[in-house]
């Protein structure tokens, strides 16, 4: 009786202490490598997921950088499927939030972002010392805000939205993106001279859009960037092949564009040639770039670029105030020439700016019109949905909006219509 107690004692402690299966097989046991994954569970709490991207060659046994992405509105397949090539060539992991939204409260977000990190640190393989945030507008906000938070964040790519510098270091790499007719431009702009200022490295690229995603080349940039960083800081081995690439491909875009002499285009060679500078010192001669950014930086074209460039950002400074304190004051007449001047500009920055402007009114009128209609505010969401369907045709937000006052006032078939 002895010996059988004995053995089942021997038995119940080898079954007590059998490991629980490793999270990170589990994942592997199904989840597709070289392929975006379109939801991944969080374990803690199944409502939560995220979109993954697994480079080609991901093994368990090694470490991988991780990019975790945050779209306003929640959809991480489009941040994952824009950098996955990118992601694919430089063996890193992409995570987008499909949870992490405008909206929330601080405390559900806090929690959603909680529970992607323990889940993705749970099962994925992740470098510690290459982890990188990247969102678009409202995302990026969430970005900024969580590598100011918390420790341990490499580098963020913000994408047309920023945050407010507390302090005389950031403790992070910072990559500013924005479109050249985006409404939050001149916030990107204003934050790279307020880094500038107080000595705080940064990178501020401009790309032909508005506000949206950037394109796939403008991210791939940037991540490029934040892999030449970490070379530059020795949290990886010199990449040589990846330095040489990217000179090459600077160089290339830089000739391109001063061949086409004129102003905007050498402006644009000048930019990519300070940013190139920047990335590579230490790492790399850049003495050709250094010389023709001397150039660039001597011709009128480009002195007289950065002069006008100077005050139409005056200009759209103060008519972003002029409109603040005319909504709700001005009457539609008022409103139907502003927007008719702002899309009789036809070219050149001038066009870019009042492109933003018209999105500066399109936004703002996003925030009020909602508001409007969550009061019972008819009277005030028929005046800001009569504005914003005019500055912002194509956008089905303000068409929505207008529905639902009209279905609101006793108006279904006509709501019915500007819904279709």
């Amino acid at each position: 009786m002895k010996k059988i107690s004995i053995l089942f004692l021997i038995m119940f402690a080898f079954l007590s202490c059998k490991q629980v299966d490793n999270p990170k097989e589990q994942l592997l046991k199904w989840a597709k490598k070289g392929e975006i994954n379109e939801r991944v569970s969080c374990k803690s709490d199944p409502s939560q997921t995220y979109c993954l991207y697994l480079p080609s060659n991901y093994e368990i046994g090694k470490v991988y950088p991780i990019i975790y992405a945050f779209d306003p509105h929640g959809n991480g397949r489009i941040p994952v499927a824009l950098i996955k090539n990118t992601a694919e060539n430089l063996g890193y992991i992409v995570v987008g939030s499909n949870n992490s939204r405008n909206g929330l409260r601080p405390e559900r977000l806090n929690q959603i972002l909680s529970t992607l990190f323990a889940d993705t640190q749970n099962k994925l393989s992740i470098d510690s010392k290459r982890v990188y945030l990247v969102g678009f507008s409202g995302g990026a906000r969430v970005a900024c805000m969580v590598a100011q938070g918390v420790s341990g964040v490499s580098g963020v790519i913000a994408c047309s939205a920023g945050f407010q510098p507390s302090r005389n270091t950031l403790g992070f790499h910072f990559i500013g993106v924005a479109g050249s007719q985006d409404m939050n431009y001149l916030e990107m702009k204003k934050l790279n001279g307020t880094l500038d200022s107080l000595r705080i490295p940064n990178q501020f690229i401009v790309f032909k859009g508005k506000h949206q995603w950037p394109n796939e080349s403008t991210v791939s940039e940037a991540i490029t960037m934040l892999d030449i960083y970490a070379t530059k800081e020795l949290v990886i081995p010199k990449n040589s092949q990846l330095i040489a690439n990217y000179l090459s491909s600077c160089k290339g875009r830089i000739e391109t564009l001063r061949s086409f002499s004129n102003g905007d285009s050498l402006v644009l060679a000048y930019s990519i040639a300070t940013r190139t500078i920047q990335t590579l010192e230490g790492v790399a001669n850049s003495d050709e770039i250094k010389s023709v950014a001397n150039e660039l930086s001597a011709k009128l074209e480009v002195q007289k670029y950065f002069a006008s460039q100077q005050q139409l950002e005056k200009y759209e400074e103060l008519k972003q105030n002029e409109f603040m304190e005319s909504f709700g004051s001005k009457p539609q007449t008022w409103w139907d020439v502003q927007i008719k001047q702002l899309n009789a500009e036809k070219e050149g920055v001038k066009r870019d700016v009042s492109k933003r402007l018209l999105g500066f009114i399109s936004l703002s009128c996003y925030s009020y019109v909602n508001r409007a209609l969550q009061n019972h505010n008819w009277e005030a969401a028929k005046y800001f949905t009569s504005i914003y369907c005019q500055v912002d045709p194509e956008n089905p937000d303000g068409w929505y909006a207008l529905a639902c006052l009209q279905a609101n006032i006793g108006k279904p078939n006509v709501a019915i219509e500007s819904l279709k």
